[in-house]
């Protein structure tokens, strides 16, 4: 994970904004962590008016606090649909990978190019004629008389 310690300065702004009955959830040991490890000259702003989605975070952010959310903050049902909507979400992302990437697509297309080019390669090897001047043509054919 590239720069954690920034990270963690993000994480504890987000996990600081709970009510007290979920930060009391949150082992003592995580918060520890959190305030050892964090990088005290990064200053992330959290806009109090904005939504948590609208914040900005960064993708390494959403994965911690994602964990921290499944491990210490949701009773039994509530982890079970959390675990439906990431694997729903990932079942998502694949599919568009799927999509962006399609393997026989890009073979296929790479085929269909290289006939193209092909193609356009022998058209114009069709379409143009050398022309050999006149006086070419008599001093070829005085060669072939003296190469015999």
């Amino acid at each position: 994970m590239k720069d954690l310690n920034k990270r963690l300065v993000e994480v504890e702004a987000v996990l600081e904004r709970l009510e007290d009955k979920y930060k009391k959830k949150i082992p003592l040991e995580i918060w520890e962590y959190i305030k050892k490890n964090k990088d005290t000259t990064y200053d992330f702003y959290f806009d109090d008016n904005k939504p948590l989605e609208n914040q900005k975070l960064n993708i390494d952010t959403i994965a911690m606090l994602t964990y921290i959310n499944m491990e210490y903050l949701l009773d039994e049902e509530q982890k079970k649909e959390m675990l439906r909507l990431l694997r729903e979400d990932e079942a998502f992302a694949e599919e568009k990978k799927k999509e962006q990437y399609k393997t026989e697509d890009l073979f296929r297309n790479r085929k269909d190019n290289q006939r193209a080019i092909d193609g356009n390669t022998n058209n114009e090897k069709a379409m143009t004629k050398y022309k050999e001047s006149f006086f070419k043509k008599i001093i070829n054919k005085i060669k072939k008389l003296f190469s015999r």
